[in-house]
């Protein structure tokens, strides 16, 4: 997958950026070409060797028609997550979000608001919910040329319908 300038990327951790260059960066006594990525949420600057782009996780936006795959994700909900210790379940929500997957995001949103409403979060959960629901409602918005606030709105709403009451033990 190549990338020219102008073009809006998702890097995995960052959410959506635009590629605002190619350059060549010393790498030791080596250059490497790199794509030169500003991130959309945080304005910072990453930069991705072209070659190893597609392994490190830049992709391009989510296509509308595959929104539909990341709404689902919203309604599932991980019970596991209940009897695991915090830095285990913050452990598992990092490799989701590092796969840099629009769905793998939905599903740590999901997950962190079910705990949220079950036990509540740790301060890095609740940080993480926070980036992980900027990243996604931002690659949707784009996606579907929306507003990014009808989008958040919409994220909750999914997840908010598909909680059912628990079950008496």
């Amino acid at each position: 997958m190549h990338f020219k300038k102008g073009d809006l990327a998702v890097y995995p951790n960052y959410g959506v950026g635009e590629i605002v260059s190619i350059e060549d960066k010393a790498l030791g006594t080596d250059k490497v070409k790199c794509y030169v990525v500003n991130m959309v949420h945080s304005g910072s600057k990453v930069f991705v060797p072209v070659d190893s782009a597609s392994r490190m996780g830049l992709r391009n936006v989510v296509e509308k028609t595959s929104t539909t795959d990341v709404y689902t994700c919203l309604r599932e909900r991980n019970p596991l997550l209940l009897k695991m210790n915090w830095n285990k379940r913050f452990r598992y929500f990092q490799d989701k979000m590092k796969t840099g997957k629009a769905t793998d995001v939905a599903l740590v949103i999901s997950d962190l608001l079910f705990l949220k409403r079950k036990k509540g979060l740790s301060y890095g959960e609740e940080k993480l919910l926070q980036d992980a629901e900027e990243i996604l409602a931002t690659e949707l918005s784009i996606a579907e040329k929306s507003d990014k606030e009808n989008i958040r709105k919409k994220i909750y709403r999914l997840v908010e319908s598909s909680v059912k009451p628990a079950l008496p033990r």
